[in-house]
């Protein structure tokens, strides 16, 4: 089978290394491009979240399933991959991978696990097929809102712990905050109609788990490069790849559809990335919020 890539940053060209494995081909096409270089069956996309729609503009509708690996919300339409990928090409079936997975880890052949989730049961059972090994164990599910923004929020709360710890707040502070962002989380999912038993699975809990605590992740060094007063935009250009929590954390703190009170840590990690917000002076407005239950 020729499977089409479209994104060949680190998560993209580990996937398109998985499938070779798996004994079929890959058409790498790059963002520079205006249309299809080769025809293929199915396609991956692994696009920075802010230039998928661009990117897709310029190339027609491939008829094909879509699987998406971008984890992220669009500034301005608060949209998620998916959507964007529908607006573009309305007639396409799209699923979308999420899950605790550095892409380094999965080049080396270590055992992972990841969820596909789309609205299309054939969708799913395609790319599930497609993926699925003895060292990619893959779940399905049918909630695409709830696994996207499991990805999409996660980058955002990874910031968060990134100053937790380069704060040196103490274990006690750092699994509290997690467990505050699980929550939030999950009311965000479910205000913009995600189901919550997702957050508590891969998209959720799981992915929170490995960016929220691992230099590997780019947003957690976000979080800690930030406290020890590097200024965004230097710090952007040499992370080595793309923030995708920093862009989300906008589109979160804009979204009107998710209460103020819904989401107290995404609105301080805006406050801090994009308003100067000293981080100590960010932990010393949630701590000093007022009290409410669980």
């Amino acid at each position: 089978m020729k499977i089409g890539l479209l994104g060949a940053g680190a998560w993209g060209g580990a996937i398109g290394e998985k499938i070779r494995g798996q004994g079929h081909s890959v058409v790498v096409h790059h963002h520079g491009e205006s249309n299809w270089k080769e025809s293929f069956e199915a396609l991956i996309l692994g696009l920075p979240v802010q230039h998928v729609r661009s990117t897709l503009s310029r190339f027609s509708d491939p008829a094909v399933p879509i699987l998406s690996l971008s984890k992220g919300m669009e500034i301005g339409t608060h949209q998620r991959v998916s959507q964007m990928i529908l607006d573009t090409y309305p007639k396409s079936k799209c699923g979308v991978l999420s899950g605790p997975t550095f892409a380094e880890e999965v080049v080396q052949g270590l055992p992972a696990v990841a969820v596909i989730a789309s609205d299309c049961s054939e969708t799913r059972v395609f790319f599930h097929d497609l993926l699925h090994d003895s060292r990619l164990r893959l779940y399905s599910s049918s909630d695409v809102v709830g696994v996207e923004l499991g990805g999409a929020l996660k980058n955002v709360y990874a910031i968060a712990a990134g100053v937790c710890r380069e704060l040196k707040l103490g274990e006690n502070a750092w699994a509290g905050l997690l467990t505050r962002c699980l929550a939030e989380m999950t009311r965000i999912g479910m205000s913009l109609g995600g189901r919550p038993e997702t957050f508590a699975g891969l998209s959720g809990v799981g992915d929170l788990m490995l960016t929220a605590s691992s230099d590997k992740s780019r947003n957690f060094r976000v979080g800690q490069q930030i406290v020890r007063g590097e200024i965004l935009e230097d710090l952007l250009g040499k992370i080595g790849g793309v923030a995708e929590g920093v862009s989300t954390a906008k589109a979160i703190y804009s979204d009107d559809r998710i209460p103020a009170e819904s989401k107290p840590i995404a609105i301080e990690v805006y406050r801090i990335l994009y308003e100067g917000k000293s981080p100590a002076s960010a932990v010393k407005s949630l701590m000093e919020r007022a009290k409410t239950s669980e």
